[in-house]
């Protein structure tokens, strides 16, 4: 996965709706991350989304899926958060422990500059 987080929206240059269409690309208004998740997305796609995507959807009503991108904002980071700290206690499988690390830290530096973080599920 590619995580995109924005230090200033106003510094955003392109909107394709509610979705900055800056990125994945680092700037100085822009992070890009590379997750470590242990596994392949194209062979494991169905513990992403049973484990990642189909949750995170739920609680943040985004729209994830197998090469798509959504971008959550300040308060869906807030929603976000509770429920990877519950993820990095108790891991619903352990190969994503990294990336939920990972999306934690995003998220809460989203909330810090209540901006938000693209998500690109590939």
């Amino acid at each position: 996965m590619i995580l995109t987080l924005y230090r200033d929206l106003g510094k955003v240059e392109h909107w394709y709706g509610k979705i900055p269409g800056d990125g994945p690309f680092e700037t100085d208004n822009v992070s890009v991350l590379f997750t470590s998740e242990d596994c392949d997305m194209d062979e494991d796609w169905e513990a992403y989304e049973t484990c990642f995507c189909d949750p995170v959807n739920a609680i943040c009503d985004s729209l994830l899926g197998m090469y798509e991108y959504d971008f959550l904002n300040a308060e869906q980071c807030k929603k976000l958060v509770p429920w990877l700290d519950e993820q990095i206690r108790h891991p619903n499988d352990k190969r994503f422990l990294p990336m939920y690390k990972e999306l934690k830290d995003y998220a809460l530096k989203a909330i810090e500059y209540n901006t938000g973080i693209g998500i690109e599920c590939c």
